[in-house]
């Protein structure tokens, strides 16, 4: 039976998909300024999740790397990845471009944070 961190790793994960692909679609990345930043702030609660994900399917993972500095350090090597990669696929870059990444990198902490309340506080139901 999935354990309820697992169950909104799916959940969260899904939707992150599912508008990501609505988002490419139909533009929003460039029509919305700020959607970006939402994206970046459920990508880092699908990371934190995922790390309890691994965990609830018996994948062994020591306590120490379910803590919130370890998770927090994942989700920003997972964003810093992500920016490289933007940067690969020929995301044109913006005069903004520092501030851009910085704030993305801001918000996937702050998602990464709230998935891992979500995580450690679901685990003690």
């Amino acid at each position: 039976m999935l354990k309820l961190p697992t169950i909104f790793f799916l959940i969260t994960f899904s939707l992150l998909a599912v508008i990501h692909i609505i988002a490419l679609e139909l533009f929003l990345y460039w029509r919305f300024w700020w959607f970006d930043i939402a994206m970046h702030l459920i990508g880092g609660s699908v990371v934190a999740l995922g790390l309890f994900t691994l965990r609830d399917l018996r994948i062994i993972i020591p306590a120490r790397y379910l803590q919130v500095v370890p998770v927090l350090l994942l989700v920003i090597v997972v964003a810093m990845t992500w920016e490289v990669y933007e940067l690969f696929i020929g995301v044109p870059i913006e005069s903004d471009f520092v501030v851009d990444t910085l704030t993305d990198l801001c918000m996937g902490i702050i998602g990464g944070l709230i998935g891992y309340s979500v995580g450690t506080s679901v685990n003690k139901l």
